[in-house]
């Protein structure tokens, strides 16, 4: 079968998920070609409900007329097209004209996130007070996780593919010393941020603080010289999460529901506390945290802990590793009943 991913350029998740459903799809026998040219959804958006102005729009649509002309000619020769987006950018009708492309194309069209909208309550109330598009916007949902806010039984549209973390060259090396990494500041959590930095520095701990922009290859560099992470805020699943799990890194967190989608409970709740395994410290405080660092510290092994993280790591997310090809397997029977 002939898939294409629409996706936007950048170092984005969006981009970085696209990747590995391409390779998801190709080791089940698919063609897949991987487009960034996302920005034709919008151009589908009428004057009427787009945010620009009247004259960049018309600007927009006349100066990339032949390029999406182009586009659509491909996007009408594959079997299914897979949009990889962020929520809730992927369900706003002044973003992008879903609607129209189906039209247009008589193709289904798949959305694929961490995670499953059904699962994020706080976010369907908000499209829906907006009046923006819900679920029914797309033919079948592909997700990383099925925990997010809360975790629901799936519908039959709905994936858990997981991702292929392992194809991202971040392999578990010998870590040359304990560093911690704190992540780029998040407006309204700017205070845990600080309490992680002093602490560090009480605990006599090299760390590296994240401040600029970098690409893919730079990020990750640091991501296999570092031992602990910090998460800054909540999160619906965190890539950097994955990213630094990867190379043997102990997250370390102030609440254990933040994490979302990592928590292990069977029937979790909207911003509750949750079950984290053993590669993940939950801490409560500055005191709490000194000590926890403290221990970290004087427990390190260059080798043994990197391993022992990662390997607790795989044991509780393989998916998010390898991936699930019986459910990408799903997927593919349903696009494949859409044509008949």
């Amino acid at each position: 079968m002939n898939f294409t991913i629409l996706t936007r350029s950048g170092n984005g998740s969006p981009l970085i998920l696209a990747n590995s459903l391409k390779i998801q799809l190709e080791e089940c026998g698919h063609y897949v070609v991987i487009s960034n040219q996302i920005n034709i959804l919008n151009r589908l958006v009428s004057f009427k409900k787009n945010t620009l102005s009247f004259h960049f729009w018309l600007w927009e649509k006349l100066s990339n007329y032949f390029a999406d002309r182009r586009l659509i000619r491909q996007l009408k020769k594959s079997d299914a097209v897979i949009i990889s987006e962020c929520i809730p950018n992927g369900f706003w009708k002044r973003l992008y004209n879903v609607e129209r492309l189906k039209l247009i194309t008589r193709k289904p069209v798949l959305f694929y996130e961490v995670f499953y909208l059904g699962n994020a309550p706080t976010q369907l109330i908000t499209l829906q007070q907006s009046d923006d598009a819900s679920l029914e916007r797309y033919d079948a949902h592909l997700l990383v996780s099925s925990v997010t806010e809360i975790k629901t039984s799936l519908p039959p549209n709905a994936f858990c593919i997981g991702l292929r973390a392992k194809d991202w060259d971040l392999h578990l090396n010998q870590k040359k010393e304990l560093i911690a990494l704190v992540d780029f500041v998040q407006p309204g959590y700017e205070l845990f941020r600080q309490l992680q930095i002093d602490t560090i520095k009480k605990a006599g701990i090299k760390y590296i603080s994240l401040d600029k922009k970098y690409s893919i290859g730079e990020i990750r560099d640091i991501y296999r010289e570092v031992s602990i992470f910090f998460v800054q805020s909540p999160e619906a699943f965190g890539l950097p999460i994955l990213e630094c799990l990867c190379t043997g890194s102990q997250v370390f967190t102030p609440h254990s529901g933040w994490p979302m989608s990592w928590r292990l409970d069977e029937s979790p709740s909207v911003h509750s506390l949750g079950i984290l395994p053993a590669c993940f410290t939950v801490y409560d405080g500055a005191s709490d945290l000194l000590q926890k660092l403290l221990n970290y510290k004087k427990n390190f092994h260059l080798i043994h802990t990197p391993l022992k993280v990662f390997s607790e790591f795989r044991h509780h997310y393989p998916n998010f590793f390898e991936g699930n090809v019986r459910e990408m397997e799903r997927c593919i029977e349903l696009v494949k009943s859409s044509k008949s």
